[in-house]
């Protein structure tokens, strides 16, 4: 079979049971990304090692049970010389920052190895490769063809669960009035459930919170149930469908409670789209008993989210949105410097990573790299901004990775990423699950335009997974096989 079409993602083992291997890869797979999204988010240097401990084991079991699939997999060797890219700029870091008498200015030391990949500091480089890797090896075991299309979607409401159960330990945290993370660690500033920094909250929720609807809708509206039921509109799991209702309010509550400006727009935008998706389909698929249903559910599922996220997170929200004050002393006179001002100053820090990418284009600046050069492409004003505000990072994580991969570490990022979009784009069957999951990533990489998701671990790994998994999960007119008919499937199909 050939990997590279889009079919043999979804033409997976029909058997009813799992073989060794795929018990073996949900567990660790489960394992890695409850690690990474639960203990700070992934961010924590100190932590990695935990997370890298995990990748190794799966990547090993993956290797062990489909070596052959992996060996034809186009992504496993763009990801393996990404990994080696990686390697190389960590090996060639340690650029010494000094004082040039003769131009009065701080300068830093070529590389050890002029003219390769290079990073400034070690550990920062390092970071880099504890981030990738265990993302690059989700992608493999997802690739693997060792689990079913059962067990993929049994992966994606694994997540949704786990983004639930976040959510209400995010919500206790805030109602306990605590100001330290886990009760542990104080911090100043707005953090919610595992993530310290705010803006992180947002784009993970929001991506499995339009994951949890399109497995919600894919049980209670996709049109192959109607079809199996002979017209008639049972549901075949509602214990699943209660606890989907459940968590899609909880996501969405946790994407506003992240108290983000971006975040807030997204989240009702997804609201907005799960109620016209939504409505549309069941209006074509419900009777108009179950058209009324669904109405008064939606009605009840928002009627709570409001009042909850209001008694919890009103003046935060209303913060957010509140006119930000001059900077600097410089009060805006124009339009554009007044959403200039509301965007943080957004687009100056993005003309000054393009800046540092043009001064070494093809293999860039190492892992972090933008942080050390950034004060030479910025006003003066803006550097202390640059040790209080976080403006280590560009908040445009293509223009940020463009400067410390360059060209050449973009190109093989970029290649693995368009290989699983691609087989994604190709999925035969789009119904609810690859509609609402494609909302969910679209958004994440919107978000990323203003903001940094793909610098947090957590979300890193979950948009993977969710990536991976989607078109093997919504592989339907491939694994479809007869069995046995009953009341409830008259025409014995396995859906």
């Amino acid at each position: 079979m050939n990997y590279s079409s889009p079919d043999s993602l979804a033409q997976t083992r029909r058997g009813p049971a799992s073989n060794p291997g795929a018990l073996a890869v949900r567990f660790w797979l489960g394992i890695l990304l409850v690690y990474t999204t639960w203990v700070w988010g992934g961010l924590r240097p100190s932590f990695h090692w935990g997370g890298g401990g995990v990748a190794v084991i799966l990547l090993g079991t993956v290797v062990y049970y489909a070596w052959r699939t992996m060996a034809r997999d186009a992504v496993f060797w763009l990801g393996l010389c990404f990994m080696g890219y990686l390697l190389v700029q960590w090996g060639n870091a340690g650029r010494e920052l000094y004082f040039d008498v003769g131009f009065q200015r701080w300068r830093y030391l070529p590389p050890p190895w002029p003219h390769w990949p290079s990073a400034f500091a070690r550990a920062d480089a390092w970071q880099m490769v504890t981030w990738f890797f265990p993302a690059w090896v989700v992608a493999v075991a997802l690739r693997s063809r060792l689990m079913t299309l059962r067990e993929m979607r049994g992966l994606l409401f694994f997540l949704a669960c786990q983004a639930g159960a976040l959510a209400v330990f995010g919500i206790v945290q805030m109602l306990s009035r605590t100001t330290a993370i886990y009760w542990l660690q104080p911090l100043r500033g707005h953090f919610f459930a595992s993530f310290a920094y705010g803006n992180h909250t947002a784009p993970y929720f929001v991506l499995v919170g339009s994951l949890t609807a399109g497995l919600l809708y894919s049980d209670v509206l996709d049109s192959r149930l109607r079809e199996a039921n002979g017209g008639r509109t049972h549901l075949r799991h509602p214990i699943r469908v209660g606890v989907l209702t459940v968590l899609l309010p909880l996501c969405l509550a946790g994407a506003l409670l992240g108290l983000s400006r971006t975040g807030v727009i997204l989240t009702v935008a997804l609201i907005v789209g799960i109620l016209i998706y939504g409505g549309a389909r069941g209006w074509l698929i419900l009777p108009p008993a179950g058209r009324l249903n669904l109405a008064a559910l939606s009605l009840a599922v928002l009627g709570t989210l409001y009042f909850g996220v209001v008694s919890l997170g009103e003046r935060g929200i209303q913060k957010e949105f509140t006119l930000r004050g001059p900077f600097a002393g410089h009060v805006p006179q124009t339009l554009w410097e007044r959403v200039n001002l509301e965007l943080g100053y957004r687009p100056k820090f993005a003309q000054a990573a393009v800046a540092i990418w043009q001064e070494q284009p093809w293999f860039g600046v190492g892992g972090w790299g933008y942080k050390y050069r950034v004060a030479e492409h910025v006003p003066r004003k803006f550097w202390g901004r640059l040790e209080r505000r976080g403006w280590a990072n560009t908040h445009f994580d293509f223009l940020q990775f463009l400067a410390e991969f360059g060209v050449v570490g973009m190109g093989l990022l970029l290649g693995a990423f368009g290989v699983m979009v691609r087989h994604l784009w190709r999925v035969p069957h789009r119904g609810a699950l690859w509609t609402m999951g494609v909302v969910g990533l679209g958004l994440v990489v919107v978000f990323s335009v203003i903001d940094i998701p793909f610098r947090c671990p957590a979300i890193l790994l979950t948009w993977v997974a969710v990536l991976g998994a989607v078109p093997v999960a919504c592989g339907a007119p491939h694994s479809t096989r007869r069995r046995p008919t009953n009341d409830l499937n008259p025409k014995g199909l396995d859906v």
